[in-house]
């Protein structure tokens, strides 16, 4: 039987031996990692270069491709201004083989204006082809004719003023408080009619409101936005649920006619509760 020491010592000799194996494998691993590692990163090096080189070929060929535009000389040419004087301007020497005619400037008088290249604007919206000598009628484009070329036409923006505004809603004001209103002046012998007829001789509920443009504070602006808005001027204005139907006269007319109580249910609706003449009660 082998002594302690002995077994010691083999065991010793085993235990080194199979740590240098463990070692020895696990370097041989690392170095095989590390070798793939870096030719995988060589092999993406190359690639991008063949990217690269591949879009610098794309924009060299697109350029090739590119047209090339004449460079020819430009000749000085004068043209009349619209006060007389006469100002230069620079035509290609190949639009003036196309067309001998040249273009000018501020002629009332002239039948017709030239175009550059093949065709001639004559009066009336019409074109001659230069030829052939035949007139072609054109359909003339009205955005040109309202803004010419060559003119910049600045676009005014209405600026609400601060008295507008206040009319604005003084007369939205004015409007919820009944659904007849009667835009009067306190002298005047039709508003006088009107306002007899509509509060006397009917009993209308709710009444209708009359609204005095002479005394009114805003009495101008008021009637200036009637006139924009219903397209009449004068007064009495009669609205109803905010549209017109007329003055003294037309209220008269209806009245005789016996359609009043008609019109003013047939345009207010619900909004009138009662319209009857005032004899009836």
């Amino acid at each position: 039987m082998p002594s302690t020491r002995r077994v010691k010592v083999l065991a010793t000799a085993l235990a080194i031996a199979v740590c240098t194996i463990l070692y020895l494998l696990k370097h041989s691993s690392s170095q095989d990692f590390y070798s793939r590692t870096v030719a995988a990163l060589d092999t993406k090096q190359v690639s991008d270069q063949e990217v690269a080189q591949k879009l610098q070929d794309i924009k060299d060929a697109a350029k090739a491709q590119e047209p090339v535009v004449p460079t020819t000389p430009q000749k000085p040419i004068a043209a009349s201004s619209e006060d007389g004087k006469l100002i230069k301007m620079k035509v290609p020497a190949y639009a003036e083989e196309q067309d001998s005619e040249i273009p000018t400037i501020g002629k009332a008088n002239d039948d017709a204006r030239s175009v550059a290249g093949r065709k001639k604007m004559l009066k009336g919206g019409e074109t001659k082809d230069l030829h052939l000598g035949k007139g072609v009628p054109m359909a003339v484009d009205k955005e040109k004719e309202k803004y010419p070329a060559g003119k910049t036409v600045e676009k005014e923006e209405k600026v609400e003023s601060k008295e507008d505004h206040e009319v604005e809603m003084e007369l939205n004001s004015i409007l919820k408080k009944s659904p007849i209103i009667i835009f009067s002046k306190s002298y005047c012998p039709f508003s006088a009619k009107a306002k007899r007829i509509l509060l006397e001789k009917y009993t209308i509920v709710p009444a209708p409101y009359v609204v005095e443009l002479d005394t009114h504070l805003l009495g101008p602006g008021l009637q200036a936005a009637l006139a924009k808005g219903t397209g009449r001027r004068t007064v009495p204005n009669v609205l109803v649920s905010g549209r017109s139907i007329g003055g003294g006269d037309d209220i008269e007319a209806l009245d005789a006619g016996r359609g009043l109580i008609k019109k003013l249910k047939g345009m207010a609706g619900k909004r009138i509760m009662e319209a009857k003449l005032t004899e009836e009660q």
